[in-house]
């Protein structure tokens, strides 16, 4: 018969492997929502333990082994915030639509964008980068305009956290 002590381990054990894989899609999520150009800010996503425990580099499409494994003491499971999610590039607010181009102005890398381009026209001088109004004009967008704030407040990042938890304690 198993003794409650190894009863909580299993438990904090399952918890881990189910927050750990919550990381994992939502980091997927968001790389699959936001802008692809290159690539790189696609590949740039990173999940990191709250208690400053491990950093590892991944790239879209992210595994579980590209998120770091929790210790599983009492202490750390009692932790609200287990990850913090972040992007790693240095024009990630401007990617994520949350600050505008005018200090990092657009320039064409004269490549041809990896994702699907869902915009295209005139951006004003100093917008947002997913602000690409339609008409004459050679700006391409590969992200709707605020496509981080619907992925966070319009239910993709919460299905992302059930599918999560779903699997992770199959």
């Amino acid at each position: 018969m198993a003794r409650l002590s190894d009863l909580e381990k299993i438990i904090r054990q399952k918890t881990n492997k189910t927050v750990r894989t919550v990381a994992r899609n939502i980091v997927n999520g968001l790389a699959e929502a936001g802008p692809v150009w290159s690539g790189e800010f696609r590949d740039s996503w990173v999940a990191v333990s709250a208690s400053g425990n491990g950093r590892i580099p991944a790239s879209y499409p992210y595994k579980l082994s590209d998120i770091p494994e929790l210790p599983v003491t009492k202490r750390e499971m009692n932790r609200v915030t287990k990850f913090i999610i972040i992007n790693e590039t240095s024009y990630a607010m401007i990617a994520l639509d949350l600050a505008s181009s005018a200090s990092d102005p657009f320039k064409n890398p004269g490549s041809e964008p990896e994702g699907d381009v869902v915009a295209t026209g005139l951006r004003p001088k100093g917008g947002r980068r997913g602000d690409v109004v339609s008409g004459k004009g050679n700006n391409r967008s590969t992200a709707p305009l605020d496509w981080y704030r619907v992925f966070v407040g319009g239910g993709k990042m919460q299905r992302a956290l059930k599918r999560g938890i779903t699997a992770g304690f199959k």
